[in-house]
């Protein structure tokens, strides 16, 4: 009797097991990557895409540390709907500031993977490609002085609700785009993640349909649907939080070794 209760317990360990090592991920960016919209939710629910995407690796057997110095969004590890909480996410604040910051983090926490959203904040769009190249350059550098591999998957930002003019993000995410090209001698790893139009995102906050044909899901962003906000033109709603989770989730695992075992 005892044996075939150690022997059953074994199995359930190694079914709860995942594959290889921890993978070190940091979130970085502003309000999007927090969960945040002008100092709502409560700070238990200011998830952005960061929990569905844990849930999708961890159910997908992926053993991963969400890191960072923040930890916007908390509940206890006993809660069912627990989640890793932790990154580098600054609400409002702009591509240099977060910059900053993400370098002090590196050397706190060695990340594997950085997941960078960055861009929505500020004027100054011609300067923020070149922002961003600078922000790389430092992680690049903070590679190379420590040898300590690290990939970047780098977004093409989400564009701003519907009714604003969006011209604005797409050009910057085309010279975004060029300069990472024109890279070269990096130690670092960039992979360019096409939120803007790769997400599949519907930039407005229309209602559902159902008895559209086909059925229409409703627009993905916040826009005038969020209590106390009278127009909300940059942050996803759940929906679109999901759909930036779901294509991050799609290009981290073509990077990550292929999970030995699935979480039971």
């Amino acid at each position: 009797m005892k044996k075939t209760i150690y022997f059953l317990f074994f199995i359930n360990v190694i079914m709860q097991s995942y594959a290889g090592d921890t993978i070190k991920i940091m979130p970085v960016g502003n309000s999007i990557t927090a969960g945040e919209h002008y100092n709502h939710p409560a700070l238990n629910e200011r998830t952005g895409y960061r929990k569905d995407l844990f849930d999708l690796l961890t159910n997908s057997g992926y053993n991963i540390d969400f890191v960072g110095s923040q930890n916007h969004g908390e509940c206890s590890t006993s809660d069912t709907n627990w989640y890793d909480w932790n990154s580098e996410s600054y609400p409002g604040w702009t591509i240099h500031d977060i910059a900053k910051k993400t370098n002090e983090a590196l050397r706190l926490f060695f990340p594997d993977i950085l997941l960078i959203h960055v861009g929505t904040n500020g004027s100054n769009w011609d300067e923020k490609p070149g922002e961003v190249m600078e922000m790389l350059d430092s992680i690049n550098k903070f590679s190379v002085d420590n040898n300590h591999d690290v990939t970047i998957f780098l977004c093409k930002i989400i564009n701003q609700y519907i009714t604003q003019n969006q011209a604005p993000t797409s050009l910057f995410n085309g010279r975004v785009e060029e300069l990472v090209n024109a890279r070269e001698g990096d130690k670092i790893k960039i992979i360019l993640v096409d939120m803007e139009k790769g997400a599949g995102l519907d930039y407005s906050d229309n209602l559902p349909d159902p008895a559209a044909s086909p059925p229409y899901d409703g627009g993905d962003m916040l826009g005038t649907r969020y209590p106390g906000v009278s127009l909300d033109i940059y942050h996803p709603n759940e929906k679109g939080n999901y759909k930036m989770a779901v294509k991050f989730y799609k290009e981290l695992v073509k990077e990550l070794p292929k999970p030995e075992y699935i979480k039971n």
